[in-house]
């Protein structure tokens, strides 16, 4: 499905990155209808099951070093989220096409200069949040690669390849051995072709789908603060217009529909994501504190970076909440500071409506479980410091 709204600079400087990036894997909404978009998106789900469950055994297993258990452990992890994201995607794509079309629309339909300034503003938020999403996920592949990289290397200088049909014990680019046991040269080739897929799906699925959601949920909060600045700077001339009114209240009730098509669309994508960041922030600290008492310093600076991705993974997820929940009730506040005690009385009680609707604000939440805002990265923080406490101590004792 495709708007049928020819795209202006604007959307195409909001949207583009995303129609690119998430069509690799199929996850652009626009093209849901199509064909090799759905077939792109079953390839992708495949790849990353299999990750999964390699990465699932190796954990059972665990026949090599601890290291490289909490390794599989890792990448097991950030492959079932990114499977939560493929599948939920293909649930919730109609949420996520209502969205899209909003913007298409705000951006066609732009009433005013002030709008547009104050559009653009949040789509630089949105877009700045989706490369910081991207730079960090790159950083995270690069020391997945550079392991392997620097293992290879040093077995092709001091010749110690195996030849054809006999076993091969090159690294592998994520933690499988004990699922695959002894291969051969070509087997060995298979298997990096298959890993580096699983990566690349997995780097996509997790930077393209939280830069998405950090970008729609940016734009909706624009629009709620178009809406308050539109309503400070109303008279008591151009508010006796009903009809004036009726437009403004018919855009407050369509960014309540938005803000409910973004929870639907991205509740539960938020929750395994929640679970999941919890569950590594602890695992990666507990390895943090073992390479730094082994004095492993490349260890110790990729679980560092790790921590470092997840917390700001974390950050800008709480971030995106704890705006829309301050921009959709400063509406309420953007009311009652106007001059409404000279208003005609039929509008006042309208505004006095509004003014209760706004006063509760719009959250996003994990499932339904838990709202995303900075309160809840507090607690996460320190919950997460308490966990990493305790374990410090009884390693030392």
């Amino acid at each position: 499905m495709r708007s049928a709204v020819k795209w202006n600079a604007e959307t195409a400087y909001v949207l583009t990155l995303y129609k690119y990036f998430l069509g690799i894997l199929g996850l652009w909404v626009l093209d849901e209808e199509n064909i090799f978009s759905r077939i792109r998106w079953l390839m992708s789900t495949i790849i990353e099951l299999s990750a999964t469950i390699s990465l699932s055994l190796e954990v059972i297993r665990h026949c090599r070093g601890h290291e490289d258990a909490f390794d599989a452990f890792l990448s097991m992890s950030t492959s079932v989220t990114s499977i939560a994201k493929l599948i939920l995607h293909r649930v919730n794509w109609r949420h996520k096409l209502i969205l899209v079309e909003s913007i298409i629309n705000d951006w066609t339909f732009v009433e005013n200069p002030y709008s547009r300034d104050i559009m653009l503003k949040y789509a630089r938020i949105g877009r700045l949040g989706s490369v910081v999403f991207f730079y960090f996920g790159c950083a995270s592949c690069m020391f997945l690669f550079s392991p392997f990289i620097f293992a290879n290397f040093n077995l092709f200088w001091t010749s110690e390849v195996q030849i054809y049909n006999k076993t091969s014990e090159r690294r592998l680019l994520l933690a499988a051995y004990c699922v695959f046991g002894s291969y051969t040269v070509f087997a060995y080739c298979f298997i990096e072709v298959l890993q580096t897929l699983q990566i690349l799906v997995n780097c996509i699925s997790q930077c393209g789908n939280d830069g998405f959601f950090f970008n729609l949920t940016m734009h909706v909060c624009g629009q709620f603060e178009v809406l308050r600045v539109d309503f400070s700077r109303m008279d008591s001339k151009e508010l006796h217009s009903r009809n004036r009114l009726g437009v403004l209240l018919k855009r407050h009730h369509r960014l309540i529909y938005l803000s409910h098509h973004l929870q639907k669309a991205f509740s539960f994508v938020i929750l395994s994501q929640l679970l999941m960041s919890v569950i590594l922030l602890c695992v990666e600290g507990f390895q943090l504190i073992l390479t730094l008492s082994m004095h492993n310093t490349y260890a110790a600076m990729k679980h560092l970076l790790f921590i470092a991705v997840l917390l700001i993974q974390l950050f800008l997820y709480c971030f995106a909440g704890q705006t829309l929940e301050f921009q959709s009730q400063g509406l309420a506040s953007a009311i009652y500071n106007s001059s409404w005690y000279s208003f005609d009385v039929s509008v006042i009680k309208s505004l006095s409506l509004m003014i209760l609707r706004a006063a509760h604000p719009h959250q996003l939440s994990a499932g339904k479980f838990l709202a995303i805002n900075f309160r809840s990265f507090k607690e996460i923080l320190k919950a997460s410091a308490s966990y990493l406490s305790v374990l410090r101590v009884m390693i030392e004792t």
